[in-house]
C-alpha cells in the first residue's frame, strides 16, 4: 500500500534542501559582488567605481545588487562592515583581557595599545585583508564626508571603551588632549598598515617584520601619549 506520509516527509525533506541550497547560492553570490566591488573600490577609488563597473566585472545583474545592497552607499557600507566588526570585536576581547589582568590597578599603556594596534595587523583573510588594508588607504588619501560619518558610527564603542582605558592607565591626560593625541596614534597606524600592505616602495634596508612594526607602533604611540601636556 502507499504510504502518502513517506511521500510527504520526502517532499519537506527536498522542498528544505531547495531553501538551504537557495540560500547558499544567494550567500556566494553576496560574497562575489563584495569581493569584486572591494577589489575595483581599493585600485580604482570609491568614487571611480560604478555600479556598471560592478556588475560587469562581477558578470552579475543590477537586480542582484539591489537586492542585496539595495545602492551602491549600501554596498560600500556592506564591504566596510564584513571587515571592520571583526576588528572591533578582537580589540574589544583584546581590552577585556588586559583588563581583568589589571584588576583593580590601572592597566599599563603598552597593554591596553597593544590590545588596539595589534588585531589591524591580523593576517587573517590574506590576500582579501591586503586588498581591504588598500582600500582603507585610499580613504585616508581621498576624504569623504559619508565615509567619514560611517566610520566614526562604526569605531563609537570602540573609542569610547579605549579611551576609558587609555584615560585610567594614564590619569594625569584629560579628553581633549586624548583626542589630538589619539589623532597622531591613529595617523600613524594607518601608515604602517600602508607599509606592510606594499602601498609604497622602502628602502632595501627597512626590515618590514609585522611584528617588528607593531611593535614599534605601541612604542611609538606609548611615547605620544606620554609626552608632556601642550601649552
Amino acid at each position: 500500500m502507499y504510504d502518502t506520509n513517506v511521500r510527504i516527509n520526502m517532499d519537506g525533506r527536498s522542498e528544505g534542501m531547495k531553501i538551504e541550497m537557495g540560500r547558499q547560492s544567494q550567500a556566494k553570490t553576496r560574497r562575489h559582488i563584495l569581493d569584486v566591488a572591494e577589489r575595483l573600490f581599493a585600485d580604482q577609488g570609491l568614487d571611480a567605481v560604478s555600479i556598471r563597473d560592478i556588475t560587469t566585472k562581477a558578470k552579475t545583474s543590477l537586480g542582484a545588487i539591489n537586492y542585496h545592497f539595495g545602492t551602491k552607499q549600501g554596498l560600500i557600507a556592506a564591504i566596510f562592515d564584513r571587515r571592520l566588526t571583526p576588528l572591533s570585536e578582537a580589540r574589544l576581547a583584546a581590552l577585556e583581557a588586559v583588563e581583568r589582568k589589571a584588576g583593580s590597578k590601572n592597566p599599563r599603556i603598552e597593554d591596553v595599545l597593544d590590545a588596539f594596534i595589534r588585531p589591524a595587523f591580523s593576517k587573517e583573510g590574506g590576500d582579501r585583508h591586503h586588498t581591504f588594508r588598500k582600500l582603507m588607504g585610499r580613504c585616508l588619501s581621498e576624504p569623504s564626508p559619508d565615509i567619514e560619518i560611517m566610520l566614526h558610527a562604526h569605531f563609537q564603542t570602540v573609542i569610547k571603551r579605549f579611551d576609558a582605558a587609555l584615560l585610567r592607565a594614564l590619569p594625569g591626560l584629560n579628553k581633549p588632549e586624548l583626542f589630538w593625541r589619539m589623532s597622531y596614534v591613529i595617523a600613524g597606524l594607518h601608515h604602517g598598515l600602508l607599509m606592510v600592505g606594499g602601498a609604497f616602495p622602502l628602502p632595501p634596508d627597512i626590515d618590514l617584520d609585522e611584528e617588528t612594526v607593531v611593535k614599534r607602533q605601541i612604542q611609538f604611540a606609548a611615547a605620544v601619549l606620554r609626552t608632556p601636556a601642550f601649552r
